[in-house]
């Protein structure tokens, strides 16, 4: 670390580049950084920092006396800071593989699985952060997922020796993440991101080769493709959340359902194999303050209609977020606004999309977003209508909005009051929403 003295990083304003900067800030470096947006919450702390170029990316930014270029997941095509970068032959890695790095100087607690990773993750840094007496170091996986009452998705604090971060199985990116975790806790392995993962076994596969690296495995041990995973593991201190399930129910208002019993259940579990004691896990995993942008509530309108925003973009997603709707409001209507995110998922799951959409009393979708990471010829898999058509036969209450004015249109038409109305993106759909809401009557 003491050798990256002068560090530029090509994207500065997610949660693990945040993170990695704030590192080397505090270990000596000195840190620039450009970056596309700059309007969220990481971009207004960068530019008060003076570390952030203004504009987007330039390779005026990129001079020989670099020790270090930071790429975001990987060199991106045509960005003229990356071709800058090889051309001058400096020293290149991404977030992830620098995170990597940082991690080996703590006893890491690394969250990897398809779905519940984010919440899992803060229950367990909130656990630690009650029960230990300090914060442990961690960070979230996106750049607007803080924890509330801590108003942070990452914190270096170097008095503790932990690290608690979220590991994305995205191209095996949690192998450059958390190489060689104390303590890995699984969610669930539940195939997903087919745009690189051929089917269930090359997924499989992808965490048998990250938990060969980790000391101690929290999962559960009954789970079919978990069972798959665990068979192909020796010497391994695997603890199974299931001899914890007895008498562990935890009842809390912003994390209704029963997937949130599964998130409490690892988060005890993770617990336990830290050592705390039963009732002050207990105690804490009761007073956690929520995840922003998860079953988060934003707006009572004049209606008495509630307005939620959550990040939920996979079939197993958002059938765990309107189930735990349904539980905490059984009496009240659900009307989802649901913008599909990148075409490859779309086309690989419609099925499984259609069957776990039907759980809404309303649906409104929006065009499928295209992440920058999705090629625009993925658009050629599926269309927005086409799917749309799809969902209809599972949920005839399903309509199509093109645009956010339509949205406010179809709400003032379907939402009669005290409703719960839900905006589930991993698109721009939220930043939209934010924008808007005191248009929402």
């Amino acid at each position: 670390m003491k050798s990256y003295r002068k560090v530029h990083f090509i994207g500065i304003t997610g949660a693990f580049s945040s993170f990695c900067a704030d590192y080397l800030l505090q270990h000596g470096s000195q840190i620039t950084a450009s970056e596309l947006n700059q309007d969220n919450r990481l971009g207004q702390y960068w530019r008060s920092r003076g570390i952030l170029y203004p504009g987007g990316h330039d390779e005026q930014h990129i001079s020989p006396d670099l020790d270090l270029v930071v790429y975001p997941n990987g060199p991106l095509p045509n960005n003229p800071e990356c071709r800058k970068a090889e051309e001058l032959g400096l020293n290149t890695m991404t977030v992830g593989q620098l995170t990597g790095e940082i991690s080996r100087q703590f006893q890491t607690i690394a969250v990897a699985g398809t779905h519940g990773k984010t919440t899992t993750t803060a229950l367990i840094v909130w656990l630690m952060h009650q029960a230990l007496g300090q914060t442990p170091n961690f960070v979230l996986g996106m750049a607007e997922d803080y924890i509330k009452k801590l108003d942070r998705n990452y914190l270096i604090n170097p008095n503790s020796p932990y690290l608690v971060l979220e590991a994305c199985e995205y191209k095996k990116q949690f192998l450059d993440r958390a190489p060689q975790p104390k303590i890995a806790v699984i969610t669930h392995i539940d195939i997903d991101h087919t745009d690189f993962y051929p089917d269930q076994s090359a997924y499989n596969q992808a965490f048998v080769e990250f938990l060969s690296h980790a000391d101690t495995i929290v999962i559960d041990a009954q789970g079919k493709n978990e069972q798959q995973v665990i068979k192909q593991l020796t010497n391994k201190h695997i603890v199974d959340i299931n001899h914890y399930r007895q008498n562990t129910a935890i009842h809390h208002p912003l994390l209704p359902g029963q997937h949130n019993q599964e998130n409490f259940l690892r988060a005890l579990t993770a617990g336990h194999v830290l050592g705390i004691d039963r009732s002050q896990i207990i105690r804490a995993l009761k007073s956690f303050p929520g995840v922003a942008n998860r079953f988060d509530l934003v707006k009572q309108t004049a209606k008495q209609s509630l307005i939620f925003r959550d990040y939920a973009h996979n079939p197993p997603k958002l059938r765990a977020l309107l189930q735990g709707a349904r539980a905490a409001y059984p009496d009240r209507k659900i009307i989802l606004v649901f913008q599909p995110h990148s075409f490859e998922r779309v086309s690989s799951f419609k099925t499984e999309f259609a069957r776990a959409l039907k759980l809404a009393d309303r649906l409104i979708i929006t065009p499928i977003h295209l992440p920058t990471r999705e090629p625009e010829h993925f658009k050629q898999r599926i269309d927005s209508l086409t799917f749309v058509k799809h969902v209809q036969r599972e949920n005839p209450y399903t309509y199509f909005a093109t645009d956010f004015d339509q949205i406010l249109h179809m709400l003032n038409k379907i939402d009669h009051g005290a409703s719960v109305v839900i905006f589930a993106s991993a698109g721009d759909l939220l930043h939209q929403l934010s924008d808007r809401l005191d248009q929402i009557e």
